[in-house]
């Protein structure tokens, strides 16, 4: 009777040998890099209106959880640039959490401004999901989530 196992052996080495090859190195410059891209993405959607980097910067299956909890795609995301109207943005409180060629960036959002048809928002905090591909970092989903004003109050949001 032959043994599966060398057959599983070579398998299990394979698929280790294909992770290691396409796993990407963080290196101590990708916080910095995250967090000007981070910005850069909110400043160009919603102070400048703009498409161009969100589109650029994101990945195709791009998942956004807008303020109040509608599931956006791509192109729900990018159709909905116009609905802003501001003239800045704060980031604040802002860390960076690596797993391999994942980052997760969360800090606090300040509009000064309107999403229309809402209105002003109080802060927002913001969870955004990189992935680094080829040496780029590119946005794979986003939540928005605004601060209670109780939280708000307590100083925690």
């Amino acid at each position: 009777m032959k043994s599966a196992m060398p057959g599983a052996v070579i398998l299990f080495t394979l698929i280790l040998a294909a992770c290691a090859t396409t796993a990407t190195s963080v290196g101590p410059e990708d916080e910095a890099d995250l967090l000007r891209l981070n910005e850069a993405i909110f400043r160009s959607v919603i102070v400048d209106n703009q498409r161009d980097q969100l589109n650029a910067a994101s990945v195709p299956s791009l998942v956004v959880v807008a303020p109040g909890g509608m599931v956006e795609d791509k192109a729900a995301a990018l159709a909905g640039v116009a609905a802003f109207d501001a003239s800045d943005i704060t980031l604040t409180g802002q860390s960076v959490s690596f797993q391999r060629n994942v980052a997760t960036v969360t800090g606090r959002l300040d509009i000064d401004g309107v999403v229309r048809p809402v209105g002003r928002f109080g802060p927002l905090k913001f969870m955004s999901v990189y992935l680094k591909e080829g040496g780029e970092w590119r946005l794979v989903s986003r939540s928005l989530t605004p601060c209670l004003p109780k939280l708000i109050k307590a100083g925690r949001c």
